[in-house]
């Protein structure tokens, strides 16, 4: 995978674990990186990450049909919230992949073919990119790791720090 092949709509989770493990910066360098107006002003804060450094991730906005159809689409997957609908429908109408963590959110966007890929493969696909490097991507890793926020299991971030770390 070119990590910088198609756009990337990244959710809110993905930005607070690149944050939190010190790799934002490098992330919203790739020029393919963008995130909804709406959830850059209804969910990002401080609890998120650096609000100054998350603004300068380029935007996207829906159009009011997009807009029509997130909502109709909250209303058949409940459990979505109306952002992760947003992000759903930029990345499936950009063809762009879309960042995230959100399991029920992974789903949909797997069962209508749009590509997904969360952050442990970001911070992986940095490092093969030369975005990033070793040194970077196992510091990332073990902040991420020691960090009682993130939802990314010790035992995924391990094994990618045990595939690098020789």
């Amino acid at each position: 995978m070119n990590i910088t092949a198609k756009s990337i709509i990244v959710d809110t989770n993905i930005i607070t674990d690149l944050c939190n493990s010190s790799l934002i910066d490098n992330f919203i360098l790739l020029d393919n990186v963008y995130i909804s107006d709406m959830v850059l002003n209804d969910e990002i804060n401080s609890y998120t990450g650096n609000v100054e450094t998350i603004s300068k991730i380029r935007t996207l906005e829906l159009s009011n049909d997009q807009l029509i159809e997130v909502y109709q689409i909250n209303e058949i997957y409940k459990t979505l919230s109306i952002y992760d609908c947003v992000n759903y429908v930029l990345a499936r109408d950009n063809n762009g992949i879309l960042a995230t963590g959100d399991k029920r959110l992974l789903n949909l966007a797997k069962n209508n073919n749009v590509e997904t890929i969360r952050t442990l493969k970001i911070i992986e696909e940095m490092y093969i990119n030369n975005y990033i490097n070793k040194k970077q991507m196992i510091n990332g890793l073990e902040l991420l790791k020691n960090n009682e926020r993130t939802r990314i299991p010790i035992r995924d971030i391990d094994q990618l720090i045990d595939k690098y770390i020789n």
